[in-house]
């Protein structure tokens, strides 16, 4: 703490804009414009007023200038002044309920606008985020940001601190004051008193500061800047004897900066290493939005996927072969969804009118994502060479950076003759050739490019209506059979195999030339080489893992329990009944494929929960309601993975549903969960204290596509789409040694001051929210791995990323190229150490290829990386592509050097 004589007091006035929270985004919309309206006029005609800040987020400049185009020049001309502060975000998301792509192209985002307008703001500026990822501290460096300023997720009472990242990137923290981004809000409020409460905040943070500077926040939520805020400055500054400006967070920013520097300070600053998820005595982290409204969760991880995973890469190869890059659609499916990502949005803490448009929004950027998949895979169809006569090719494409050896799935429409009159087409005026099969037909084989047999497996057969598109004719709706059809292939890494269907009018047994990998079905079991399962009476499932003769039982255990809470937090009722599996009434099991290459069991039952919970929100009702259940668990040939797809009817309220997975160990300490460029390890239980003062910590958290427990010789992995909430919890005996992932939180509020878990009161206004009951129908999509020995963190990605983003098979209709039957657009070959691609697509202002990996483990990476394309050169560049150094190439490729933990970004050209 330095002395008063020698403090500096900075006044910020700004506001923290939601875009959209307790009203919609058009309602808050219209309070944004009057609130810009009047701060032009304002700092017009009040020239002292000099400074505001817009909340860190240029997505407010969009949504103003929609409905206010003829104020740009006005609003750019005080932005240019630096009297208006913008940038860096596009909009302020949550950190861990996106990945670790989407925060970079946020930031990226807000980057291009600010340059649009003026400038951005060098602050990595975080007032409001529910905790923060490990890795934020790297990629703000790899923005040219060496600081952040933040409030939750840390509980120290010091206003200074370094924030370090696991490979040692370290930025300058400012740790907002535990009343947060509004500690000077209401000064102006009651002029006799402004003094004192002002000079009340002052002395506060004069105890917290080790350099001397103090920041005073003069907004919150969307509130106006107030004319009175620069004649405060100037009485507190006479009235206290010390320096008090109007000034900005850049300026304080510099402030302590210079200060750490000049007198040795920052050698006495605390370094704080990693994720920041603790703190609820100074700060409330509301941990139960990672739980609320799972369809939207779901939705995001699937549109995030299909960009990151699908679209970009595929559009990626296809441009290697002369396609156009279509980065404006990918550019606006970007921005869209990134619109859905900000924390009150995507952590499902809103009203329900929110989350509809929430839902509008994912399918915009769905459906622009599903067209670029689509039209790149047919450029790298139609450039494979044709397959046999009487055959149809269809093209496997791996987008990920692992070669796949296993069962590849396709869904195949076979056109066939029907009695209806056939529509005059012209062939020419179609994209595709359209071929027609006798009616009869059915896949008979599958074989590969050099015509050997693959072990395959027809799953179903069903009629469908093919569409054929035409750019000059409208569409061609067909008859056709679509066939589910599985078979033992090779897909190289980044790269595509091609495969011929064979076709018979007779009945073909499946799995020709079947091989040891096979899957073997006896009654209610099944094994490959790897695991045996057997359903229980109840839809619950034993695991047996095969390599360590270790017992898996009761897998996939349904455990439903009430919740008196709100979109924040989960609450127990004061009484509660916990309903299992074993509560399941009319189950009925049978079996469905039998192998070769995939065994499937279907459980329906009916799970009878109670309807709502009583008046007084003590327990849930003595009325029951049925909620159908359905779930089928699938092993594949070859793989240790056992597969669950679950559908329920939800017409209960007020609960928590979620699957339990055993680990096979008799206790665990920790958990690891997917997080923002790495793997995040928490204790598996947080212990609550005697004395809560603000939130109760818990012992949920969140999760991305995988978490992973157990000992350092056996152990489990759980695999998931869009089910962002795992908890280790204690077995029968006490002992935690299971692990849950949640599948539906159901409640009725936006937020409730009566909770077990979060004595502090509202984190939002108490409006009703029935979408957030989650009525209907709702499917999910995991998997359970046994696992022996404890997998490095990149071998878990490797693992997700063969459940997240199998092979895309599509028909090579119209084949008849001069590229290989097989062949990589990418290749990355690591070693020493181990690497995760993270990204891969055209620069965005420059010619080149984007590469960008991780290394999520302690050992450090060379890597060399070479394209399908001539590689001339390449550099080493930030998350904005700017250019950071060269990287030599050598044998055809590039080659770098990726550090423990650390995130490296090439640009090949």
């Amino acid at each position: 703490m330095k002395a008063t004589e020698s403090l500096q007091v900075h006044i910020v006035s700004h506001t923290h804009w939601d875009r959209e929270w307790y009203l919609t985004y058009e309602q808050f919309r219209l309070r944004l414009v009057g609130l810009i309206d009047r701060l032009l006029d304002m700092m017009e005609s009040q020239p002292d007023y000099e400074y505001f800040h817009l909340d860190g987020q240029t997505i407010v400049l969009e949504d103003y200038l929609e409905l206010r185009p003829h104020q740009e020049p006005r609003l750019r001309a005080l932005i240019a002044q630096g009297r208006i502060l913008i940038g860096p975000w596009y909009d302020m998301p949550d950190e861990f309920l996106v990945s670790g792509e989407s925060l970079v192209r946020n930031l990226a985002l807000g980057h291009r606008i600010s340059r649009r307008f003026g400038t951005s703001m060098p602050v990595g500026y975080l007032p409001d985020l529910f905790g923060h990822v490990g890795q934020m501290p790297q990629i703000l460096r790899n923005f040219g940001l060496d600081n952040a300023i933040l409030w939750r997720g840390f509980g120290g009472r010091q206003a200074e601190y370094w924030w370090q990242s696991p490979d040692g990137s370290r930025v300058l923290m400012m740790h907002l004051p535990s009343e947060g981004y509004c500690n000077a809000t209401r000064v102006h409020l009651d002029p006799e008193a402004m003094i004192d409460r002002t000079a009340l905040a002052i002395r506060n943070e004069t105890a917290r500061t080790a350099v001397g500077q103090v920041l005073l926040m003069n907004g919150v939520d969307h509130v106006e800047p107030h004319p009175i805020i620069p004649a405060l400055a100037r009485q507190l500054a006479k009235h206290l004897g010390v320096s008090v400006t109007h000034s900005t967070l850049p300026a304080y920013v510099d402030a302590v900066r210079s200060a750490v520097a000049q007198d040795g300070a920052g050698t006495s600053l605390e370094v704080i290493t990693g994720e920041l998820r603790g703190g609820e005595d100074y700060a409330n982290l509301l941990p139960g939005v990672f739980s609320a409204r799972v369809y939207i969760k779901q939705a995001n991880a699937r549109v995030q996927a299909l960009l990151e995973k699908r679209a970009e890469p595929l559009a990626t190869f296809a441009s290697m072969l002369g396609a156009a890059y279509p980065a404006d659609e990918l550019r606006y499916a970007w921005k869209t969804l990134l619109q859905n990502h900000p924390h009150d949005s995507i952590c499902g803490c809103s009203i329900d009118a929110v989350h509809e448009e929430n839902m509008t929004r994912f399918a915009r950027a769905e459906q622009v994502a599903r067209a670029v998949v689509d039209q790149s895979a047919e450029v790298i169809a139609r450039a494979v060479p044709a397959g046999p006569p009487g055959t149809l090719r269809l093209i496997a494409v791996n987008t990920t950076a692992e070669p796949v050896s296993g069962v590849v799935q396709a869904y195949v429409d076979v056109p066939y003759e029907s009695d209806e009159p056939r529509r005059v087409v012209d062939p020419g005026a179609l994209d595709a050739p359209v071929r027609f099969w006798p009616k009869d037909t059915r896949i008979a084989g599958i074989a590969t490019h050099e015509g050997q047999p693959a072990p395959f497996q027809v799953l179903s057969v069903e009629e469908s209506r093919p569409v054929v598109m035409s750019r000059y004719e409208t569409p061609w709706i067909l008859r056709g059979r679509r066939h589910h059809v599985v078979w033992q292939g090779q897909v190289p890494a980044c790269g595509y195999a091609t495969f011929d269907a064979v076709f018979a009018t007779t009945s073909v047994s499946p799995g020709a030339g079947a091989t040891a990998t096979d899957v073997r079905v006896d009654g209610r079991t099944a094994e490959n080489e790897h695991v045996r399962i057997a359903i229980n009476d109840d839809g619950t499932v034993d695991v047996e893992d095969k390599r360590s003769d270790v017992r898996y039982q009761r897998c996939g255990t349904l455990e439903d329990v009430g919740d008196v809470g709100d979109e924040y937090n989960y609450s127990p009722p004061a009484t509660d009944r916990r309903i299992t599996s074993a509560d399941l009434t009319d189950v009925r099991i049978t079996a469905g494929d039998a192998g070769p290459l995939r065994a499937s069991f279907r459980i329906d039952g009916n799970l009878a929960l109670p309807a709502a919970i009583t008046p007084d929100r003590s327990r849930r009702s003595d009325e029951v309601v049925i909620n159908a259940v359905s779930i089928i668990v699938t092993l594949d040939a070859g793989s240790p993975r056992v597969g669950w797809r679950i559908a329920i009817d939800n017409r209960s309220a007020d609960h928590r549903l979620r699957l339990l997975f055993p680990t096979g160990v008799d206790e665990i300490t920790e958990v690891r969960a997917e997080t923002a460029f790495g793997v995040a390890r928490r204790p598996a239980r947080r212990e609550r204290p005697e004395h809560v003062r603000i939130e109760v910590p818990v012992s949920y958290g969140p999760t991305a596509s995988f978490t992973e427990a157990g000992s350092d010789c056996a152990g489990a992995i759980l695999f998931g789409e869009g089910l962002s909430e795992y908890e280790a919890v204690p077995g029968d005996d006490g002992r935690v040694s299971t692990l849950a992932l949640t599948l539906l939180r159901c409640v009725g509020y936006l937020s409730r001051e009566d909770l077990i878990l979060r004595p502090s009161g509202h984190a939002g206004p108490g409006l009703a929210t029935p979408g957030a009951q989650c009525p209907g129908r709702h499917e999910f999509h995991l998997a359970f791995e046994p696992r022996g020995d404890a997998p490095s963190n990149g071998t878990l990605f490797r693992r997700a990323a063969s459940f997240a983003t199998p092979p895309l098979v599509v028909p090579a209709v119209g084949a008849g190229g001069q590229q290989p039957a097989t062949s990589t657009f990418l290749q990355i070959e690591a070693g020493p150490g181990d690497v995760v691609l993270s990204a891969c697509h055209r620069a965005e202002e420059h010619d080149g290829i984007i590469v960008r990996m991780f290394n999520a483990d302690d050992t450090p990476a060379m890597v060399h990386v070479t394209s399908k394309t001539p590689v001339n050169a390449g550099a080493a560049v930030d998350f904005l592509e700017r250019d950071r150094h060269s990287l030599p190439v050598q044998n055809g490729g590039v080659d770098a050097q990726v550090p423990p933990y650390g995130i490296v970004t090439m640009r090949m050209t």
